[in-house]
């Protein structure tokens, strides 16, 4: 299998194609309806193929925004910018994603996920895009360094209440909650999320390795953006990025941009974590899947130039991400000098697999698909 980029292709008008299964390259005669979602599935003629490429579609579980949408801003809570956002994220290969809440007064995160909802189970294609919720804080490490570009002025300490609230707001939908295990309270908190259905991920946070032992004895299984959220500088003999590698049974989110981990690091964390272990994200903010210029996320104004790095300009930091998913695959698989067709399940079936949903490619598979040709 040939080191190539793949190149996303429009599904054409009659709704019917060969093309060859990503993983083992057996040719697959398919059909769609018109909402893009699987109809039939059978082997066919490998002269058909030719060099299509079918794969489910990515499923990116931390977008805080897309195509100028700021899902952290009340004005974004309507059809239309949720649907310019969702369409924007299909044609760069991916079709669901959980909306990214961030750190905010936890009262009125709780009404921004109930405004949102009211407008997504109006609509089947925001329905089918937006399967669930990822909430990154307040229960984040208020730290300098590990608050990243969260508000620390609106960080606490999680309690058991707060996800009986989260899952009655949410209701049914999946969740994906990343907090602190050092704040206080955190142990009988992550307790509750798990009772509650959540999956728990750590982040934005400082903890020793006593305090994310105790916080996976209570149920947290993932770890939010490997590498981020925390200060340039640690200390070489004991920090979280140690900690997380050092734990068997956290999956750890990884952004494959080449800019928030280093190339080098990059492959190191392949090298170390096993294949299961790794899911990557975007943690794509508005500016992703538009023009360089001047975007938010939340209450700060970030710039982003024609290198698609977001840069905060009162601390010189990273705030998000302006990658693409379709380029996180091409970046990713460049890093690890990989064929695209051997990383493609790290932005579809690992994350799936994480939040317990299906990434397959049968027959009216909620995953959708994609179509893709290799340069």
């Amino acid at each position: 299998m040939a080191l190539a980029n793949p190149t996303l292709i429009p599904l054409p008008p009659e709704r019917t194609l060969t093309a060859q299964h990503y993983r083992g390259g057996q040719p697959l005669r398919i059909t769609w309806d018109e909402c893009g979602v699987l109809t039939t599935v059978e082997l066919g003629d490998r002269s058909d193929a030719a060099d299509l490429w079918l794969a489910p579609g990515l499923l990116d579980l931390q977008v805080n925004g897309y195509a100028g949408v700021d899902f952290q801003r009340d004005e974004s809570a309507s059809e239309p910018a949720l649907l310019e956002a969702v369409r924007a994220l299909r044609r760069d290969g991916c079709r669901r994603i959980f909306l990214t809440l961030i750190t905010a007064e936890w009262k009125s995160l709780l009404q921004r996920i109930q405004r949102y909802r009211t407008i997504i189970q109006q609509n089947a294609e925001l329905w089918q895009s937006i399967v669930g919720w990822h909430i990154e804080g307040p229960f984040l490490s208020d730290q300098p360094g590990y608050c990243g570009a969260h508000n620390p002025a609106w960080m606490r300490n999680p309690t058991p209440a707060d996800m009986q609230e989260l899952r009655l707001i949410a209701e049914s939908d999946p969740v994906l909650l990343t907090l602190a295990p050092e704040r206080e309270g955190s142990e009988a908190a992550i307790a509750e999320a798990v009772r509650c259905g959540f999956v728990v991920s750590l982040g934005h946070t400082q903890a020793n390795r006593e305090q994310v032992k105790a916080a996976e004895i209570a149920g947290a299984t993932a770890f939010t953006h490997l590498g981020n959220g925390c200060p340039q500088k640690l200390d070489r003999h004991e920090n979280i990025l140690w900690t997380v590698l050092n734990e068997p049974t956290l999956t750890a989110g990884i952004i494959p941009d080449g800019i928030h981990v280093s190339p080098a690091l990059f492959a190191i964390l392949h090298e170390v974590l096993t294949p299961a272990r790794v899911y990557w994200t975007t943690d794509a903010m508005s500016a992703a899947g538009a023009p360089p210029g001047r975007y938010t996320i939340g209450e700060i104004e970030l710039a982003v130039g024609a290198d698609q790095i977001v840069i905060n300009p009162a601390t010189n930091t990273f705030a998000g991400s302006a990658l693409t998913p379709i380029e996180g695959i091409r970046r990713g698989a460049q890093m690890l000098n990989r064929p695209w067709q051997d990383v493609w399940d790290l932005f579809s079936v690992n994350p799936a697999r994480l939040m317990g949903l299906s990434a397959d490619l049968s027959s009216g598979s909620a995953a959708g698909f994609c179509l893709l040709r290799s340069k």
